[in-house]
């Protein structure tokens, strides 16, 4: 009998928080998030401390939209504790007849098997350079 190993492969988890976060499943989405996860976002205002803040965060975020959906593009392991990933997502924002589209990338940062922190930019190749650096950095 073969043993697995007990370390997740964080590219599959990563791609199942965008699964989750599209059908509504915020449950799933924030279980692998430390307590005290961060979520770093480029603008500032999107900040939250927490897992629990986050989920709140990106629930409010996705109730201001109907027909909201968002899908991962791409997920790479870099190393280190460190995944990088490209996002799309789009909605109606409640009360508006045009849609909002968004393409960006999200860091994220694991430490002993939870996700310590997320950090999201709109330009992915400084965001890509970013997590690279942030993967050399912990190496």
């Amino acid at each position: 009998m073969s043993k697995q190993s007990a370390t997740p492969d964080l590219v599959e988890v990563v791609t199942g928080l965008f699964e989750a976060a599209d059908r509504g499943d915020w449950e799933a989405m924030i279980a692998p998030y430390a307590p005290d996860a961060i979520w770093e976002s480029e603008d500032g205002i999107t900040n939250a401390a927490g897992a629990s803040r986050v989920r709140g965060l990106l629930e409010e975020w996705a109730a201001v939209f109907e027909g909201f959906t968002i899908k991962v593009e791409t997920v790479v392991d870099l190393g280190n504790g460190v995944v990088f990933s490209v996002y799309r997502q789009e909605g109606r924002p409640l009360g508006s007849t045009g849609v909002l589209k968004e393409r960006g990338a999200m860091i994220y940062e694991w430490v002993d098997g939870m996700i310590a922190r997320v950090i999201v930019r709109q330009d992915n190749e400084e965001a890509r350079a970013l997590a690279e650096r942030l993967a050399e950095a912990r190496g």
